[in-house]
């Protein structure tokens, strides 16, 4: 299934984003340890940081697991079905994701807005902003839902079409 030029950009800058921050977490936990067994004195706010990158570290990534197919399936149950049962599950799927993401999108956008707005920071020894984790959330899961729509056409394209047994799109 061949997915968009701008979504695959879109997917390469999370994918960079998703990787700054586990690099930022690596950092400071590696300074954390050494800080704390040579020194005597852990690194200031080490928790604080980890916490407020950690969703964005996991959400980046989302959209280009998707895109790739790589989530955990039941290959075992549906390589067994035909072409058909298997696209119809297939919608299905999507369109129960299409619905979570949707909603999970819907329902953090005002949080987002709302951290942002009050500058909202971590307490703690540091403070560190958590806003740009809570923006994070409803940005990955909007992206998700994008990505599902697309290929939920892109599946119902192939239910109707008259080739579908070899999953190949065929001009009306």
């Amino acid at each position: 299934m061949e997915n968009s030029k701008v979504m695959q950009k879109i997917a390469a800058v999370c994918n960079v984003i998703g990787a700054i921050a586990l690099l930022i977490m690596l950092v400071v936990t590696v300074a954390d340890v050494i800080m704390g067994r040579i020194f005597n004195a852990p690194f200031p706010g080490a928790t604080e940081i980890i916490t407020s990158v950690m969703p964005i570290s996991v959400f980046a990534f989302l959209l280009s697991t998707q895109m790739k197919s790589r989530q955990i399936s039941i290959d075992m149950v549906l390589d067994r079905l035909g072409t058909k049962p298997r696209t119809l599950l297939k919608i299905a799927g999507q369109g129960v994701g299409i619905f979570l993401f949707g909603l999970l999108t819907k329902l953090t956008v005002p949080m987002a807005i709302y951290s942002y707005e009050i500058s909202e920071y971590t307490g703690g020894s540091v403070p560190i902003p958590m806003y740009p984790a809570k923006i994070m959330i409803p940005v990955a899961t909007g992206l998700i839902t994008i990505q599902l729509v697309l290929e939920l056409i892109k599946s119902v394209r192939v239910l109707l079409s008259r080739n579908g047994d070899d999953g190949s799109l065929t001009a009306s």
